[in-house]
């Protein structure tokens, strides 16, 4: 190995361990200042409940992919699920570190390419590494940071082939990192056609039709992942649209019980305040200096990286903006999935070293110092005026029912014995009772729309020691919770009241 490739190897291991330890810390002050703050965002919570699953219910097996969610995330968080500490903790969600670190290193690799600058990669990397907003989404459950990796390495790949003469070798490596996105978050599914449209417009240009006829078939593994979900949809529900209208769940439907919608629906300027405003508040400064490198590509016609490359960065967050203008997606002024907003943060870091090399190459070296310790101060004080993902999660945290579930949990964790325990609060209180309660998955009984015909719930006390009832449970259990609260009275003719709070009441087969 020559010297140059040791020491961007030894540099990119030194980018890695820096975002480890960056990730390390987090997660130790974040202990401190709440050890429960792993578990803030809701659909962590459910994440992880849906990657235990697979092995901890009633129905183990392949089977618990289900739909709505993709599956990559749960597989991927399965075998650190199972450990009772993790799960209980939300520390199972640590697997996300190595992967954020993996993507900073890339976006290293990245900024290197495009300006043979190594400190100016280095900047990048650590950039990408240290951001409080990323690292928090990458020390819980959520699916953002394998989906970035995938996304920001399918980029890396993308941007060697159109560098170094279209080796079909790295289009198809890009094109399985796109699979791999694919099966982690919807906004990636735009980013299939977009590789086989690059696939296509750079083969015109190969002198021979055997070339171009490979790069294209090469390109169409991106939908694998695509075609798997559908195939599986229509398979299991006989839908193959099922992740995209299933009643409850998908983002659709959700999105119309909550009051969000209207604000966003059709109307552009709110679309991109609210976008604009959680973008501003990720990245700071950043975007300012990444308008600034994006002028001088066009003005100067930097050619170290095609526009088009740049365009494919920006896929997921033009996806993102479109579903919130057709009232799909859901954003608001109060943070709600402002994590949304650092689908941004890869291209705005990518685009900021081209105004650094300009400064540089103009011998502005005051300014240019400025410049990079102005991103990096504003990372540094943003824990001052908050870091939103946090704050997005800590929200749904301390709202309304999710407190008391925690309260519920905590009782039954200390007065659980044994038996079965059905559940009738609706899925997302019935993940956060669950994954505290200590009690294994297996033990409980899921009083939902879809399994209302079940015999644990028609008899409730030939099958089930302890039910859960939600006073104000989510719209997938309301019937449930409704027909036994219209019914009390057989419930309290085999079961006490053991435990009640504002939101939940819990009963315990008499003896």
């Amino acid at each position: 190995m020559s010297t140059l490739l040791q020491n961007r190897a030894r540099i990119s291991g030194l980018v890695f361990i820096a975002a480890i330890l960056f990730g390390i810390v987090s997660v130790g002050i974040l202990y401190l200042i709440d050890e429960n703050s792993f578990l803030y965002y809701g659909d962590a919570v459910s994440h992880l409940y849906s990657a235990r699953r697979f092995v901890d219910s009633n129905d183990p097996g392949i089977i618990q992919m289900g739909t709505v969610w993709l599956p990559l995330p749960h597989l991927m968080m399965l075998p650190f699920s199972l450990i009772d500490s993790l799960f209980s903790s939300g520390l199972a969600g640590l697997v996300n570190i190595p992967l954020h670190a993996m993507t900073s290193v890339l976006i290293y690799k990245i900024i290197l390419k495009q300006t043979s600058k190594p400190w100016i990669g280095i900047i990048g990397g650590i950039l990408y590494a240290s951001n409080p907003n990323l690292l928090y989404l990458g020390i819980t459950a959520m699916t953002e940071a394998p989906f970035l990796l995938f996304f920001v390495a399918s980029v890396y790949f993308l941007q060697k082939w159109v560098t170094e003469d279209l080796n079909l070798k790295l289009i198809l490596i890009s094109s399985v990192f796109v699979v791999l996105a694919t099966l982690c978050r919807y906004e990636a599914w735009i980013l299939a056609p977009a590789i086989v449209l690059f696939a296509l417009f750079f083969a015109i240009k190969t002198k021979t039709s055997s070339n171009k006829i490979t790069i294209i078939l090469v390109s169409l593994v991106s939908f694998t992942g695509i075609v798997f979900w559908v195939g599986w949809n229509l398979i299991i529900y006989q839908n193959p649209f099922e992740f995209a209208n299933a009643q409850f769940y998908a983002a659709s439907s959700q999105a119309v019980e909550r009051p969000y919608r209207d604000f966003l629906y059709l109307q552009p300027h709110n679309v991109l305040y609210i976008y604009g405003a959680a973008a501003g508040m990720i990245a700071g400064p950043i975007l300012a200096f990444a308008a600034g490198g994006y002028f001088l590509h066009l003005k100067e016609k930097i050619k170290s990286i095609p526009s088009s490359v740049y365009f494919y960065m920006s896929l997921p967050v033009l996806f993102t903006l479109f579903t919130m203008f057709i009232g799909i997606g859901e954003m608001s002024q109060w943070w709600f999935n402002s994590r949304f907003a650092t689908f941004l943060y890869p291209l705005a870091i990518v685009l900021a070293p081209l105004l650094l090399m300009k400064l540089e190459k103009i011998n502005k070296k005051t300014i240019l110092g400025f410049v990079v310790a102005g991103m990096f101060v504003f990372q540094i004080i943003t824990p001052t005026f908050g870091v939103v993902t946090y704050l997005d999660a800590y929200g749904g945290w301390i709202y309304k029912q999710a407190p008391f579930a925690k309260h519920t949990a905590d009782f039954l964790y200390d007065n659980y014995d044994d038996g079965k325990v059905l559940i009738m609060t609706g899925s997302s209180q019935a993940h956060r009772i669950m994954i505290s309660s200590g009690i294994e998955l297996i033990d409980f009984h899921e009083g939902i729309e879809s399994f209302l015909h079940k015999p644990y719930f028609k008899e409730p006390w030939n099958h089930n020691k302890w039910i859960i009832l939600g006073v104000e449970p989510d719209s997938d259990s309301a019937n449930a919770a409704k027909f036994w609260t219209d019914n009390i009275d057989q419930i309290k003719t085999h079961y006490e009241l053991v435990n009640e709070n504002q939101y939940y009441q819990v009963f315990k087969l008499k003896t």
